[in-house]
Formats: structure tokens, sequence, C-alpha cells
């Protein structure tokens, strides 16, 4: 488990970032690393840590929504896992996923080497600003320096030491009902350049996945699978049914109840496990009740594990 109390120091915490960009934003933060009790130790220029931040937040925001984004770096020639943190009350547009300004932002950097170790920091962030509300609770009145750095002391979870699907997952943003005309849905795949949704129902829970294999199935007959060929009926249209009935068709109709669930503390092997020996592309992550949290897709492992 990481303990970012080791590396949160009160002059890592700036206090006002103010109305800045988010570009301003981190170079502030990362000027507050190289100006602080831990600077004489880095053997790297604050130029390429600034350099290496920016390059990671052109592939992809680290605004998370919420209010909180955390721009981070693995460098090469890192000496040590460094965390700065910033508050801004007027906000900072950060490009969140969910659109909203940013008013926490956490730099971190660590050495190439250590792929964990910004994962592992990001989940107690997220844990502690999200799921506690202590960034709500921040924002609302003047919380100290010291009193936030002893809020990460107190907060310790037992699941840190390890990668589980819950700092793997990414909102699923786009998924249908049972009770979806087919036609609804295949126009969602197309804006969206999808090939699989997930069918929630009313109380969001999980019932499986409509995929573009599920309605290119539909209306073929089963003895369709036993022939060894079909060139003697190679001219037949094989979208004739569905499109003799696509009006009425829901997606009830045709969906997969889906086996592609894990639990939201399954570990990263597990998660791997599935994929690989499974052959899943894609993981549905759920609570006990079948509530959907979100997806895994072999692009979360590439962008969060591989990539980071």
């Amino acid at each position: 488990m990481i303990d970012l109390t080791k590396y949160l120091t009160a002059d890592l915490i700036v206090r006002d970032l103010g109305p800045v960009s988010k570009e301003e934003a981190i170079k502030a933060l990362v000027h507050r690393l190289f100006i602080s009790k831990d600077a004489p130790m880095f053997t790297v220029e604050e130029s390429k840590v600034l350099e290496d931040v920016r390059e990671r937040e052109t592939q992809q925001t680290t605004g998370i929504g919420n209010g909180l984004a955390i721009p981070h770096a693995r460098v090469k020639g890192w000496s040590r896992f460094s965390v700065v943190m910033g508050i801004s009350r007027e906000g900072i547009d950060f490009a969140s996923l969910d659109g909203a300004p940013v008013n926490l932002v956490f730099l971190l950097v660590s050495a190439a080497e250590e792929p964990y170790v910004i994962l592992q920091a990001m989940s107690v962030i997220i844990r502690l600003m999200v799921e506690k509300e202590y960034a709500a609770e921040i924002m609302k009145r003047q919380v100290g320096s010291l009193e936030i750095i002893q809020r990460f002391k107190k907060f310790t979870m037992t699941s840190y030491d390890r990668i589980i699907a819950s700092d793997l997952v990414r909102p699923a943003t786009i998924c249908v009902s049972p009770d979806t005309s087919v036609e609804e849905a295949s126009r969602v795949m197309h804006l969206n350049h999808l090939d699989t949704l997930p069918v929630l129902d009313g109380e969001n829970k999980y019932r499986g996945e409509l995929s573009c294999l599920n309605i290119f199935e539909f209306g073929m007959p089963d003895y369709f699978r036993k022939l060894p060929t079909i060139s003697f009926i190679r001219h037949i249209d094989p979208f004739e049914k569905y499109f003799k009935i696509k009006g009425s068709l829901k997606v009830s109709d045709v969906y997969s109840p889906g086996d592609s669930v894990i639990g939201k503390d399954a570990t990263l092997i597990e998660i791997i496990f599935e994929m690989t020996v499974g052959k899943k592309s894609q993981l549905y992550v759920v609570e006990d009740d079948g509530t959907m949290v979100g997806i895994i897709d072999r692009f979360c492992i590439i962008d969060k594990i591989l990539f980071f």
C-alpha cells in the first residue's frame, strides 16, 4: 500500500492556483516540485518533467470528473515518486470526462521503471476525494495543509497493494435497455463506432450485451452453422428477415445474457485471465447486486498499465 503522506508535504500543496489554464496549472505544479525541499535530489531537468507531463496529457485528458484532475508522467531517470497538490476555487478547464471544471489537481511523477505506483496513488486520491467526498469538504471551508495530509494518513485500505478492477474501469456512458428497438441500437452503434453495447435495466442492473454479431445472426437458421459451405445459397440476403420486422424488433429479442462480468474488486491477474483464456475483448464491472460500475476493455489495460 502506498502512503502518500511520505511524499505529500505542506510545501507541496499549492493553496491557490487561481483562475488559470490547464497548461498554466501543470507548469505551476511542476515548478513547485522543483523549488521544494526535495528538489536537490532530482537529477532530471524541470523542463523534461514538464514536457513528459504535457505529452501524457495530449494523449488523453487526466480530468477524471468530480472536480478532480491527476496529470502525471513516468519519467526516465526520475529518482523517487513525487506528488504535488493544487487547489483552484475558481475552477480550471481540464476538458474533463464530465465536462465540469477542476478544483483539485494532483501532479504525480514516478520513475519509468515503476509501472504501478502512479495507478496506486490515483486509487488513494480518488477514493478519498471522491468516494469519501473530502474534495467537497475542502472546497466548502478552509482546510489547512496539515489537515489535508493527516486525512491521507488516516485513510487506508488494504487493497492498495494491488491493482483491482475499480482502478481500471471506465464509465459506461453509452448503453441500451431491453426495450430499446434494435433499429435505434444499431443507430447508436453507428454514430459511436461501437460493435457492442451493454444492456441495462431500469435500475442500472447489467443484463447482458448487444453486439453486431447478435444482429448479424438474427434470422440465420441453426442448420447454417453445420454447413461446410454456403456456395449453393450465396445469393440469399442475410438481412431479409431483419428488414422485414426491424420496426418491432427489440434488444430483448436478440441480445446475449452476458457472461463477460467481473467484480469491482477483481485483481489484475483475474482480469487478464478472463481476457486471454476467456477470450473476452471487454469486461463489464458490476457490484454484488448487479449494478453496473463500468467497462474494462483492452484499451484500458494498454492505457493504464502498459502505456501509463
